[in-house]
């Protein structure tokens, strides 16, 4: 192979790096059971480039983004990679910990009484569940997907699972917009409508928690609460257009993800890119995570 043929193959190997694929380590496991702590992904950079940001993500899509609330510049704030669940112009609901029936890939936190003591570490290491612990009397907490409550099951049937769901009633002051307006908490959540460039909604003391931040810090507003006004530009308003997009976004692993329910809305400018394929996992390294395919 001649020099000028190596030059440009390591050119091109460069360019497809830093333009179209850029790669991110999973630090967290909160998209549990789709992607492990530790994954070593890669993104499609080419979505928001250079030649303009093209990234549109379809609902249930994961993507990488830059955390919102952090005090810099977008460029640099965290990166977090969650799943798509509320998409421009949505109005999404949280029951019982979930959207909509079909996300069966999502998991929860499971107290299981154990009674013949099967449950052992190489068993749940088997079926991939690696978040959790021994209790007391023979009982265990862990988190758990269907796929792998179903696998417990066929081991001994006389395993009982008891789902910690929060209470319909109960308020978590950690869930956005820490409203007491709102009894919401991380299993009963909404209903709330996602932002869309170019949509009018109504604003009232009502909603203001809701859209505050956005007015205010994403799209450059002065707002003001004076008993049941709203003042937005030191003017009375009964309603708001949007200027930008906005995404809702939540882990995988219900129980233990920091998303959209704790901090609110994700701009469409901070969004970097969907997730294509895990390479490997750099601590756990195993054929299953191989160039496995994110969906």
């Amino acid at each position: 192979m001649n020099t000028r043929k190596l030059t440009l193959i390591v050119i091109l190997a460069f360019a497809i790096k830093f333009w179209v694929f850029k790669p991110y380590v999973v630090t967290s496991n909160s998209m549990d059971s789709t992607l492990k702590q530790g994954d070593y992904l890669i993104v499609n950079k080419w979505q928001n480039s250079i030649f303009g940001n093209h990234i549109k993500p379809h609902k249930g899509e994961v993507v990488a983004f830059h955390y919102p609330l952090d005090k810099v510049s977008i460029k640099d704030k965290v990166v977090y990679i969650k799943r798509c669940v509320g998409v421009p112009g949505d109005t999404i609901i949280v029951r019982n910990g979930k959207i909509n029936s079909d996300e069966q890939y999502i998991q929860f936190d499971f107290i299981i009484e154990d009674p013949n003591s099967m449950i052992n570490w190489a068993i749940l290491n088997n079926i991939d569940v690696h978040q959790g612990g021994k209790t007391i009397n023979n009982n265990w907490i862990l988190s758990l997907s269907d796929k792998q409550i179903k696998s417990l099951k066929n081991i001994d049937n006389e395993f009982v699972f008891q789902n910690l769901i929060q209470d319909v009633n109960q308020f978590d002051l950690s869930t956005f917009p820490s409203d007491t307006l709102k009894k919401w908490n991380r299993d009963f959540y909404g209903p709330i409508y996602i932002p869309k460039s170019g949509h009018t909604i109504k604003i009232n003391p009502e909603n203001i928690s809701l859209y505050r931040k956005i007015i205010e810090v994403y799209e450059n507003h002065t707002i003001e609460v004076n008993n049941s006004n709203i003042l937005i530009d030191n003017k009375i308003v009964e309603s708001y257009t949007f200027k930008e997009n906005y995404y809702f976004m939540m882990g995988d692993n219900r129980h233990h993800s920091k998303d959209s329910r704790h901090w609110g809305f994700v701009p469409e400018d901070h969004l970097i890119a969907s997730c294509a394929i895990v390479i490997f996992n750099i601590e756990h390294f195993s054929s299953k995570r191989l160039l496995k395919t994110i969906n």
